[in-house]
Parts: structure tokens; C-alpha cells; sequence
């Protein structure tokens, strides 16, 4: 899952990583309230990451940057809909939820990053 751009896949593996920690937290049924800080967690490293790939995207003048930035934005919408809706306790989370947020970030980096690390390599990003 490397897009070959140091930080950006170091970041990336950070955020397997929460999302693994969430899954195992929603498979050994740990509380409301470790379950609440797993999901903060998860999506402020995820608008953290965001912004910094975002950054880079605009230094070096990425053609596809809205559409990329709107796909970041649906995403964490949609994180926060979810954070939301549990804290309200109108939501239930289950592994359907934590495959959806997996596979999402999968699909993009697969997708969508390795489409604008291309972009980024060939104009020369500090590796």
C-alpha cells in the first residue's frame, strides 16, 4: 500500500494501525468509552493526514486536487456522522461500520494516492 513518498506512507501505516486497534477494541467488546477515544483518535490523525497530504497536493499544483479534497471531506463527514451518532447512543457500531472505514482507506490509497503520488514523484516531491 506504499505510494513511495516517505511521510505520506508512514502516515498511512499509522492509520492501518488505529484502524486495526479499532477493530480489535470492537472484537474484544471493549466500553463506550474506549470505544468513543478509539474513534476520536481515528479520525483526528485521519484529518491530520489529510491536511498534510492536502498540503503537499496544492504545493505542487496537483490537477485533481478538489476532487481529491472532496473525497477527504465525504470521509471525515462521515467519521464524524458516525462519532456522533454513537455518542447520541442512536448508533450502533458494528464491523460492517469498521469495514467501511477500512476499505475506504484502502481503496483511496490503492486508488486515488497512488494516482496523485505518480503526479508527485514526477515533479520531483522530496522524497
Amino acid at each position: 500500500m506504499c505510494v513511495n513518498i516517505d511521510v505520506i506512507d508512514e502516515q498511512h501505516k499509522k492509520l492501518v494501525s488505529l484502524i486495526n486497534s479499532f477493530y480489535d477494541g470492537l472484537n474484544n467488546k471493549k466500553n463506550s468509552e474506549k470505544i468513543l477515544e478509539m474513534i476520536k483518535g481515528m479520525k483526528d490523525y485521519t484529518i491530520f493526514h489529510f491536511s498534510a497530504e492536502e498540503k503537499l497536493l496544492k504545493q505542487y499544483g496537483y490537477p485533481d486536487y478538489q476532487n481529491h479534497h472532496e473525497a477527504h471531506q465525504k470521509f471525515i463527514e462521515s467519521v464524524k456522522n458516525f462519532e456522533e451518532r454513537y455518542r447520541a447512543g442512536k448508533f450502533l457500531l458494528s464491523l460492517e461500520v469498521t469495514n467501511f472505514i477500512k476499505d475506504w482507506i484502502i481503496n483511496h490509497i490503492m486508488g486515488t494516492d497512488k494516482q496523485y503520488a505518480a503526479f508527485l514523484i514526477k515533479s520531483g516531491v522530496n522524497l
